[in-house]
């Protein structure tokens, strides 16, 4: 029997890795469990936000995985005779990364895993399959089994404090643990071509075409990459469709004048599905990514919930293990995950109803809603600005609603803000480098140095003073290139809580610090903490 870990995760696609990589570099225990020997070669996911880069960047892939990508993107979406109906980008990112990017997963993919084989801090095991669980009050065991060649060694029965399930949409730890998943899957078939050697510049759009016909999506990327993705009539088969004469017709001549067979990265015919799981966690087992929501692709939002899974959870239990949580704060991974998963789930329905539009009165009613409400200004901006994507919103969990108090650019429950900053050396960066990996208390405003409650020491807390543009830094004090958070900031200082997922815990003053102090303490409790989980990784990886 294998030590007792703190955290197992099973699931080494590109969730369960950020999952382990979060934990084993706060010096989290951690085993990582996964039936495959290398990592997955299919670019199955294509569109990255800003949220997940933050997440990726605090793990030293961020800068890797840019040079690789299509970075700034946006939508556009097609009509009858292939006439534009909308142009959207997202809202300018407030976090220091582009708001949306064309990615390839396999690149995400093999980054995390090299750095997953190189951490100290993780067991990880390769070609080992999880095939049952037990758990109890004081723990959770896996059995796993190993293609070793004796008997004794293929199985092992692996035991740690929490689980987590990143084993994807048909996922055995969602079975194992009892948890329904909740929803439909869509009728519908696609059929997604992506190519190599793509000899023309494309601009920086995914397109949408709905053509009443045949809908298809088509998704440029760097390097020659192009993803092409066709709806699939009822009549059609799937194994025929996928054979190089039919994948052929598909791209020739509407999109390539020639096709080889080493043009054909993959070929595969799939079947969308929306569908959220009842709940997030049984007992000491968590669900995050595919395992917990299942979504069709037209929003682009399935990794990007799957990391959101995996940065709000892991600090949670980041926490319990170094004593200052309880159930209240890792049963808030539900509270605050499943709501926006399934909004999401919701978002990629709606949108791909409108791609997807076949019906001759349906279409034309469609293309001319769209044009129509496009006059209205507030509408077209809403729709053009992608704001139909809505960010997470964590009021009802981890977080102390402001009284009397507010910074323009800050709200509590939502990610904070990440403007570049200068420090004391003169050098530039975005505010996440001074930021650490744990908890932080930002000054707004005030004399350098304001006195504060010692809770914010005692759970490890960065204190980081930020200054409006002009001023000088100094230890421990950062200086705004444009004004952001510092907007509006008075005399008297006003302070940010910053959870370790980048969130805004709380935003108060001194009179309001005792009552943010006891309801965060009802989450981490200070007093039971016995040790401070990031003090021997105070600042993020390098990138």
């Amino acid at each position: 029997m294998t030590a007792r870990r703190d955290v197992l995760v099973v699931g080494a696609g590109p969730i369960g890795l950020v999952a382990a990589l979060l934990l084993a570099d706060a010096g989290v225990r951690t085993t990582l469990v996964e039936k495959e020997t290398e990592p997955g070669d299919l670019p199955r996911a294509i569109s990255l936000q800003d949220e997940s880069f933050r997440t990726l960047e605090q793990l030293g892939v961020a800068d890797a995985l840019k040079a690789e990508s299509l970075l700034d993107t946006g939508s556009r979406y097609f009509g009858l005779g292939d006439r534009l109906l909308l142009e959207a980008r997202p809202v300018a990112s407030r976090l220091g990364h582009p708001a949306k990017t064309q990615f390839d997963q396999p690149i995400l993919e093999r980054l995390l895993w090299e750095r997953a084989v190189a951490h100290e801090g993780i067991e990880f095991l390769r070609g080992a399959e999880a095939r049952a669980i037990t758990q109890d009050g004081g723990g959770i065991s896996v059995t796993v089994t190993t293609g070793a060649e004796t008997t004794a060694e293929r199985t092992r029965t692996l035991t740690a404090d929490w689980l987590i399930g990143a084993d994807g949409g048909r996922s055995f730890i969602r079975r194992a643990v009892g948890i329904e998943l909740a929803g439909t899957t869509q009728p519908q078939r696609w059929i997604v071509v992506d190519l190599h050697n793509e000899p023309r510049a494309r601009d920086p759009f995914a397109e949408f075409h709905g053509d009443g016909e045949r809908p298809y999506v088509l998704v440029p990327g760097v390097k020659g990459r192009l993803r092409l993705e066709f709806m699939l009539f009822d009549h059609e088969d799937p194994d025929e469709m996928t054979t190089p004469e039919r994948i052929r017709e598909l791209v020739v001549p509407g999109f390539r004048a020639e096709l080889t067979p080493d043009d054909v990265r993959r070929a595969v015919v799939y079947v969308a599905h929306q569908r959220v799981a009842r709940t997030y966690r049984a007992g000491r087992a968590f669900l995050v990514g595919d395992a917990a929501h299942l979504m069709p692709p037209f929003a682009g939002q399935g990794l990007n919930a799957g990391i959101r899974d995996a940065t709000n959870l892991t600090w949670k239990l980041t926490e319990a293990i170094a004593g200052g949580a309880g159930d209240r704060l890792v049963d808030s991974y539900e509270v605050e995950r499943r709501a926006h998963g399934a909004a999401m789930v919701t978002v990629s329905r709606r949108v791909g109803a409108v791609v997807m539009a076949t019906h001759p009165v349906v279409t034309r009613v469609r293309d001319t809603v769209v044009r129509t409400v496009g006059l209205i200004p507030r509408v077209r901006d809403f729709l053009a600005d992608m704001r139909f994507i809505s960010p997470p919103d964590y009021t009802a969990g981890v977080a102390v609603a402001a009284r009397g108090v507010a910074l323009g650019t800050v709200t509590v429950g939502r990610a904070l803000s990440q403007p570049a900053v200068r420090d004391a050396t003169g050098a530039e960066h975005g505010l996440d480098a001074h930021l650490g990996r744990g908890w932080a208390l930002l000054q707004i405003g005030g004399p350098p140095d304001a006195a504060v409650d010692a809770y914010w020491d005692a759970i490890g807390a960065i204190r980081l003073c930020v200054r409006a543009p002009g001023g000088e830094p100094a230890a421990g004090t950062v200086v705004e290139t444009t004004a952001v958070l510092t907007a509006g900031a008075g005399a008297h200082p006003v302070f940010v809580a910053v959870r370790p997922d980048r969130y805004v815990a709380a935003v108060f003053d001194s009179a309001g610090e005792r009552r943010v102090v006891e309801r965060l303490r009802t989450f981490v409790d200070d007093r039971s903490r016995r040790a401070d989980p990031y003090s021997a990784s105070r600042t993020p990886a390098p990138h």
